[in-house]
């Protein structure tokens, strides 16, 4: 037990120097507040004092954690204020307040400083946005993913908080979900598992591996909202598109999808998906492509109108979907014809249809027989322009009109024409 105890206070002691250190000397500031506001506690939780702790224990090169997380026993807009007014030499300094969770989130120099209210978090039904209410940071620290991400340092104390073990975990570089139901709460959650498993080299959990996929199995869910059986709550797709960005913004895609297949859960963002050599070659292609990466993962799902509500597919997006998934068959029922299209005719083809850039990308990265095609097309063929303009062709004798913008179209096509490579 004594050796427990002096473990902890080693991490203590550590976070509490290391903490010395926050950006924009947050640490004074927060300590100032509280000298003023004794009834209040304010702790950081979350990513910054894990990964002060993954660097300890693992000897791991200095981490950069993406935003700072801060909970507090009191009102999350005072704080914030307080920050604001009292920060020093800084250019931006931003609030945006959300009502609803008591949260606040603010953008310090291009860096994200999330501040929440604590709470308690109950759902009413799988999948559901939780009811909220004040509490504890003890008891909001129920409310995370994983024991890791609930390690908290309190500032009102200069207290480690580790109530689920988090620091063991980091130790066996584990990820455990905190509850038996925390999937079946947000399902988004498993995608940040599998986040964490590919940033930080975690395994799961075996726990938690066989919580996800039990719950998973029978995912999508029914679920039951003002006396109507619905399959999905509209606040699980909003959070497994947030989720996915989150993702496709900071981490490696690929990495994140090939760890769900290992874990035999695909299933939760469809079960069409299949992460073999092609279709991690052609993400590799949209993603040089700077293309949409959502549709790339669902443009081969068997329920398209589903997959399309799963992800909050906007009007645009699902244009864009349904002329990629139109303009594959084309190309499929239509090889032949297809065969013998020089440059020009493929640069007629798809700017006749008037295709969106980012059709022409999901073909590009489905590969196929005609890619190179589209791939000229994107970067070559549409940036070409007749040698001659209106003006010059009036000057020759045209008259103004239609056929003059047939000339031009034609002029185009013989420049297109000559840089016929096939």
């Amino acid at each position: 037990m004594e050796n427990k105890s002096q473990n902890f206070n080693h991490y203590n002691d550590f976070l509490y120097k290391e903490l010395l250190n926050l950006p924009f000397d947050l640490n004074t500031i927060i300590k100032k507040f509280l000298e003023l506001n004794q009834e209040s506690r304010v702790a950081i939780v979350g990513g910054y004092p894990r990964d002060l702790i993954i660097q300890k224990i693992h000897e791991e090169k200095k981490l950069h954690p993406y935003d700072l997380d801060f909970v507090i026993e009191g009102s999350a807009l005072s704080l914030a204020r307080f920050i604001k007014r009292n920060i020093k030499k800084v250019e931006l300094c931003l609030i945006k307040e959300f009502e609803l969770y008591n949260t606040v989130e603010m953008n310090i120099n291009n860096i994200k400083v999330d501040i929440a209210s604590a709470r308690e978090e109950t759902y009413s039904s799988p999948g559901t946005n939780p009811k909220v209410k004040k509490s504890t940071i003890e008891n909001d620290l129920k409310r995370r993913d994983f024991s890791i991400n609930s390690i908290a340092f309190d500032f009102s104390k200069n207290e480690l908080i580790d109530l689920y073990g988090g620091i063991n975990h980091i130790k066996k570089k584990e990820l455990h979900l905190l509850h038996g139901n925390s999937i079946c709460d947000d399902p988004s959650r498993l995608l940040r598992c599998a986040k964490y498993s590919s940033r930080l080299g975690f395994d799961i959990s075996h726990d938690s591996l066989n919580q996800a996929q039990k719950i998973i199995a029978y995912w999508p869910w029914k679920t039951l909202k003002d006396k109507h059986i619905e399959k999905l709550p509209p606040g699980i797709s909003i959070r497994l598109r947030m989720e996915l960005f989150e993702i496709i913004n900071n981490d490696n895609l690929g990495s994140v999808l090939s760890i769900l297949n290992d874990w035999k859960v695909t299933k939760l963002l469809d079960e069409s998906i299949k992460v073999d050599k092609k279709f991690l070659r052609g993400l590799s292609w949209i993603k040089r492509l700077k293309g949409n990466l959502i549709l790339y993962l669902i443009k081969d799902s068997k329920s398209i109108e589903i997959i399309c509500k799963r992800f909050f597919i906007n009007t645009k997006e699902r244009k864009i979907l349904f002329d990629f998934l139109n303009l594959k068959k084309n190309l499929n029922t239509s090889t032949k014809e297809f065969l013998d299209f020089p440059p020009s005719s493929w640069t007629k083809f798809i700017e006749e249809q008037n295709f969106d850039i980012e059709t022409i990308k999901l073909i590009i990265s489905e590969g196929g027989i005609f890619w190179k095609s589209f791939f000229r097309w994107l970067y070559v063929y549409r940036f070409i322009k007749s040698q001659k303009d209106g003006e010059t062709l009036k000057k020759e004798g045209w008259e103004p009109g239609k056929e003059i913008g047939k000339e031009i179209k034609r002029l185009r096509y013989l420049e297109i024409d000559k840089l016929n490579r096939n």
